[in-house]
């Protein structure tokens, strides 16, 4: 929410006020300013057999285990192993 605010004082200040002033006044790091810009730029990456998982996880009235999540990704053609996707 913070960092919110450092962009918004740069936007709605009459005097220019940089992110250093802001970030100064907020009481928050620079770094962590653009890292979190940075963050809201990027939109996370899905990965589609994370969505077959969540899905027979679903179908299963949330009740498999890894094994048995494994085994219906397997039938559906999704290779997964017990650690994770294999690529």
């Amino acid at each position: 929410m913070s960092y919110q605010l450092v962009e918004d004082l740069q936007k709605k200040a009459v005097p220019a006020i940089t992110v250093s002033q802001a970030c100064h006044v907020l009481e928050v790091s620079r770094s962590g300013y653009y890292a979190a810009s940075k963050r809201r730029s990027t939109a996370p990456v899905v990965c589609a057999a994370s969505v077959h998982l969540r899905a027979a996880f679903a179908a299963s009235g949330r009740t498999y285990g890894s094994r048995r999540l494994c085994a219906a990704l397997r039938r559906l053609g999704v290779r997964w192993t017990a650690t994770g996707y294999a690529a």
